[in-house]
């Protein structure tokens, strides 16, 4: 896969994930699993919420095979 490849896959991939994180966002905000108020008007918070919704989308763009596996954890060293 060439480079112009690469991008064109990637760039399609991002607006559905990007919907996909400000839902669960929205979600993890309403759930009440975290006291939102005693967050001060600053980054803390939406921090804390971002993290998990981005992780809680990763299964959805996580390769299948053992090869693929062992890529994603040595690209990881970079």
């Amino acid at each position: 896969m060439n480079k112009s490849e690469f991008k064109c896959k990637v760039d399609s991939m991002i607006p559905d994930l990007t919907e996909a994180i400000r839902k669960e966002c929205d979600r993890l905000f309403d759930c009440g699993a975290i006291d939102t108020g005693q967050y001060e008007d600053n980054y803390s918070l939406p921090k804390i919420i971002l993290t998990v919704a981005i992780e809680n989308q990763i299964h959805k763009y996580s390769p299948f095979t053992d090869a693929s596996k062992k890529e994603v954890k040595n690209l990881k060293h970079f």
